[in-house]
């Protein structure tokens, strides 16, 4: 009798997989080779789900995204209430966007790890300019509750000091600490 594979889990792992390698050594990392030998497969069931490493780097950075929405989710009800009310909503969307522990610190280095190899590789930036767009609207949604007069120029100012946090958290360059990068989010956003 054939062994029934659940498709959509054996991918999901083949993608954990890839997420793991690219945590250590970046996109070129995840050759097909490597992640099957990570994923405990062999490299025929890697080439079954994608059909090129781009495919499988591209699905580790929706992956990503789609993890931090989840946790966005949480926190997508419309403050109700006083301006701040907004702003504390505002400030917890802030904090799920950066590496304040290991699951984000993750996060945030297969972001850059992608972001950066998108400018070099055009197969990443279509995936690479959804995310930076999606962001900048959860902001300016989020921006809008709190009566700030202009949340798109307010959503680009918070987006690029997420990713400097973001990158100072995570490179060698930077050594910003959760702690640090809370007090400069509740700064930021005292000021709207």
């Amino acid at each position: 009798m054939p062994i029934r594979v659940d498709a959509d889990a054996r991918r999901s792992h083949i993608v954990d997989a890839a997420l793991n390698l690219i945590v250590t050594g970046g996109p070129s990392a995840a050759t097909f080779r490597k992640v099957a030998a990570e994923a405990q497969l062999n490299i025929g069931s890697v080439r079954h789900y994608f059909t090129d490493h781009e495919a499988l780097v591209v699905a580790v950075a929706t992956e990503v995204g789609d993890r931090m929405g989840r946790r966005l989710s949480r926190h997508s009800a419309e403050p109700a209430g006083d301006r701040a009310t907004a702003k504390r909503h505002l400030l917890r969307i802030l904090e799920e966007l950066v590496p304040l522990d290991d699951e984000r610190h993750r996060e945030a280095v297969i972001l850059m790890e992608i972001i950066a190899a998108a400018r070099t590789n055009p197969a990443f930036e279509p995936v690479v300019r959804q995310m930076a767009a999606d962001l900048r609207q959860v902001l300016v949604d989020a921006l809008a509750a709190t009566g700030a007069l202009t949340p798109e120029h307010h959503a680009v100012h918070l987006a690029a000091l997420i990713s400097g946090l973001s990158l100072d958290a995570v490179t060698p360059h930077g050594s910003v600490e959760p702690g640090t990068i809370r007090a400069v989010l509740e700064q930021q956003v005292a000021t709207l």
